[in-house]
Order: structure tokens, then C-alpha cells, then sequence
């Protein structure tokens, strides 16, 4: 689910030259899109990390997983900037809880001699996805769709984790 964090979050700048011209956008558009799914995703990830140890791994979890799939959909179908930023922001604040809580969730499921393996392969992931796999699946997918498909395949991902993650994430005893 890490990977597809890094798949929804670093899509945008390889989609950008595909758009921009539609939206009317510029590279400090482009600034400030990454930046401000980045200033939320921070927020978020410490806040929510600190609510998932009070309520649980699972009621912040798996609710953040759905609302970054659904906002990573939703970038497709944006009209312009301010709708694009709003849709970006939210889509940090539901990010943030997968770096954080998910690591918890890494540790807390693995035998304690491999935590330290398990919790590497989990942060990797959104290097792998993002940086290296993500490109390559952007435009790809942009030699048979249009931009706003790519987005809305992109959350589809994320939908199937989270209902993936309700049978198999566990409450720390």
C-alpha cells in the first residue's frame, strides 16, 4: 500500500506535460501541487499517527486508503488548479496515516528478527512505485488513454489494498 502512496503521489509530474496545456498550468503550478500534497501529507502523518495508537491501526488505516485512491481518481477529473490543489491537499492528509500508522502496522505484524527487514521492504516501496515503476506505468498508459484515465486507474490500486487490509491488518493486543 506504501508503493501505491509513492504511485498516486509522484504520477503527477510525469502526467504533468499531458495536462498542463488543458488546465492552463505552469511549472510553479507544478510547485505548488507537489508541495502542497507534501505540507498536508507531514500534518497528517503526525497527527494521525498519534489518533492510530489511541484508536487503533485499522479506523485510520484503512479509511485513509480509501480517501487517497478516491482522490488520486478524482485528480482526473479536475477543471483547473483550485479544484486540482483541494483534491491534492486532502489527498496528502489521507497519505500521511499510510507512513506512519503503516509502519506501526510493519513492526507490530512481523517476528522481531525480521522487523527490521519487513519495515525496509515497507519503505521501499514507495521509491519503487513512485520513482521507478510509476513512470514507466504513466506513459504507458498514456500510448492508449488520456490523462484523466491514467488518474482514475491509478486509485483503482488502492481500493482493492484497503479492502485487502480489513481482513488481514490486526489490532496490537
Amino acid at each position: 500500500t506504501f508503493g501505491l502512496v509513492g504511485l498516486d503521489r509522484l504520477i503527477l509530474p510525469v502526467l504533468f506535460p499531458a495536462f498542463m496545456g488543458e488546465l492552463g498550468l505552469t511549472y510553479q503550478d507544478l510547485g505548488n501541487l507537489v508541495g502542497i500534497l507534501a505540507v498536508f501529507w507531514g500534518i497528517s502523518a503526525f497527527a494521525m499517527g498519534f489518533l492510530s495508537d489511541r484508536v487503533g491501526r485499522r479506523k485510520v488505516l484503512i479509511p485513509a486508503v480509501i480517501v487517497f485512491s478516491l482522490m488520486s481518481a478524482l485528480s482526473g477529473m479536475v477543471g483547473g488548479l483550485v479544484s486540482l490543489l483541494l483534491t491534492r491537499a486532502v489527498m496528502g492528509l489521507a497519505e500521511g496515516p499510510v507512513a506512519s500508522t503503516g509502519v506501526a502496522v510493519a513492526v507490530e505484524a512481523s517476528h522481531p528478527r525480521r522487523r527490521g527487514m519487513n519495515n525496509g521492504i515497507f519503505q521501499c516501496m514507495i521509491s519503487l512505485m513512485g520513482n521507478a515503476i510509476g513512470p514507466i506505468i504513466a506513459t504507458q498508459l498514456l500510448l492508449v488513454t488520456t490523462w484523466r484515465t491514467v488518474f482514475m486507474l491509478v486509485g483503482i490500486p488502492g481500493l482493492i489494498m484497503a479492502a485487502v487490509m480489513f481482513f488481514l491488518i490486526r489490532e496490537p493486543a
